[in-house]
């Protein structure tokens, strides 16, 4: 009982040792105004920051509702979805709450970002621990290699889609699952339902991974009916939470649930283990991105882990052993990189081979265009199964040695782009849109209503960049109704609701109601006689980006 003790101290140490990497390498990547939501990057943030806090602000003060994240407001008549916007809807109802008891607004976004480093070490130590590796040494190095890989560091951009320890428990808990020989069919239910609620693609991932597992305990018979059953019902309970969340638009609205670009937001396959300044000065130039659209597969695992790959490549009999015993899921990791590749699989700047696709299975492709996503499992399971190998295989002295080394090359490479995050979470963006003559507007009027909406052309229409001033413009917009809990038609979602016939077909009764703050893009006035004479009318002042009109008098000087 003794041992028993002493053994699960160490294993809760290896993990807070894990999550200590996290914290650390945290905190240098994050300014602390970013963390606590309060300043830096909060104050007028670009891109997709801005629709994560377009849907968070109309959810944390509207109603609840059924489907539990709906939102009528944003984007109506149509309306849209905390889950379209990757607006985090695990934290969105925690703050919802909080306002509801206290009145407070919390911004959970920069704190999730933290907490995303610190739960990534955690997750990389647990995966030592699953793999059979018990060694302090191993969860830090672990820890530091996964918290500083490419995969990771570069997703912070994508607050909700940068949760990869999601992933990295997933793995651990298959290869817990297969070592002890029975399914974990209540964890694994956690984690699906928690993966549901943060973001679509790590839960198809994690998804994968959990029916891989079930499948190899089933094959090796560790697994029964009765395990089959208990999937089962976590399956089903987490489809009901689905539902409740939202989900259900797959089945009534499917066409809503996919978006263009399957073939070109893939994985380029040269990216995975050729750093991106090549290797002593070779391969410096080599193309990393053939489609315009490659950058969502940049998976470098990094030199310390790739160090560790090619140790591990020296016993390849003991590889091949491990693949044999583990097939189920080198097969899956098989399955997702060729799907990260998409039907046109490019080595650099040569296309290795290119097939048309069904259109089925192409429209099946398009709900998760962003392939490139789906080689994160292996590029985590190069980062990490190589240093679990050299723990189980080398002596120790010279695997801890190694281990160092690995992990100091890892830090070392990443530090720069470390530095980068540091400043992008420093720096506002522009005011675009004389914030405060605009918050002005809003408070006198009940909704906005702006032609043509973002998913519709936008304010100008095919010339719309992104990023861009153009773009930022509009996020601004939709973030200033958001914030001042206005009713506003034009959002900009992963997944476009918006009926544009139904909007277009606006201007042939085109005419200005009481309440209703109007936004017209330069290029639809003049294109449209309705809305030239509404411009030309003294319910309207003209900006240089935008007609804006009201049946209130709206005034331009501050």
């Amino acid at each position: 009982m003794t041992n028993d003790n002493a053994q699960h101290r160490a294993a809760w140490a290896a993990l807070a040792a894990g999550g200590l990497v996290g914290l650390f390498i945290g905190l240098e990547a994050l300014d602390p105004q970013f963390i606590f939501g309060t300043g830096g990057k909060w104050i007028r943030p670009e891109n997709d920051y801005n629709a994560y806090l377009v849907a968070w602000h109309y959810y944390v003060t509207d109603a609840w509702r059924f489907p539990l994240f709906s939102l009528p407001m944003m984007g109506y008549p149509e309306g849209g979805s905390v889950l379209f916007n990757d607006a985090l809807p695990l934290t969105a109802v925690a703050t919802r709450l909080i306002y509801r008891l206290t009145g407070a607004v919390v911004n959970p976004f920069g704190w999730w970002v933290l907490v995303a480093y610190i739960v990534q070490g955690v997750a990389a130590a647990r995966v030592m621990q699953a793999t059979g590796v018990r060694s302090l040494v191993a969860a830090v190095c672990a820890a530091a290699l996964a918290v500083v890989s490419t995969s990771f560091v570069t997703r912070m951009g994508h607050t909700a889609l940068a949760t990869h320890a999601l992933l990295l428990w997933a793995i651990a808990l298959h290869f817990s699952s297969l070592r002890e020989r029975r399914p974990h069919a209540l964890e694994w239910t956690l984690l699906l339902a928690i993966t549901l609620l943060v973001n679509a693609y790590l839960f198809v991932m994690v998804f994968a991974v959990a029916a891989a597992t079930l499948c190899a305990l089933l094959l090796r018979g560790d697994a029964h009916a009765r395990d089959v059953g208990k999937a089962a019902v976590g399956v089903t309970s987490v489809v009901a939470l689905g539902l409740v969340a939202g989900y259900g638009l797959v089945f009534t609205n499917p066409s809503t649930m996919k978006s263009e670009g399957f073939g070109r937001y893939s994985w380029n396959l040269a990216t995975l283990l050729v750093p991106p300044d090549g290797v002593a000065g070779f391969l410096r130039g080599m193309t990393r991105d053939a489609t315009h659209g490659q950058y969502e597969g940049e998976a470098f695992i990094g030199t310390g882990a790739l160090l560790l790959l090619g140790l591990a490549a020296l016993s390849p009999r003991r590889i091949l052993a491990a693949m044999k015993r583990y097939w189920v899921f080198a097969a899956l990791l098989a399955a997702c990189a060729l799907y990260a590749a998409s039907n046109r699989i490019y080595a650099g700047s040569i296309l290795v081979a290119s097939f048309e696709l069904p259109g089925p299975l192409l429209n099946l492709g398009n709900y998760f265009r962003a392939t490139g996503r789906f080689i994160w499992p292996l590029a985590y399971s190069l980062t990490l199964l190589p240093l679990a190998c050299l723990f189980r295989w080398w002596p120790r002295p010279a695997a801890v040695l190694v281990a160092a080394v690995a992990a100091w090359l890892q830090i070392a490479e990443a530090m720069p782009a470390i530095r980068y995050r540091r400043a992008q979470t420093t720096v506002a963006s522009a005011d675009l849109i004389d914030e405060p003559r605009l918050t002005a507007w809003l408070a006198a009027h009940d909704r906005v209503w702006q032609y043509p909406s973002w998913d519709c052309g936008g304010l100008v229409g095919r010339d719309r960049r992104w990023p861009s001033d153009d773009s930022n413009r509009e996020l601004q917009l939709q973030r200033a109704a958001a914030r001042a809990g206005k009713p506003m038609n034009s959002v900009y979602m992963s997944r476009a609701l918006k009926n544009c016939p139904a909007e277009k077909a606006w201007l042939s009764h085109a005419s200005l109601e009481d309440g209703v703050l109007y936004i017209f893009g330069p290029s639809a006035v003049a294109e449209s006689e309705a809305l030239t004479a509404l411009q030309q009318s003294n319910a309207c002042t003209t900006l240089s980006w935008a007609t804006i009109c009201s049946l209130s008098p709206l005034v331009v000087s501050r």
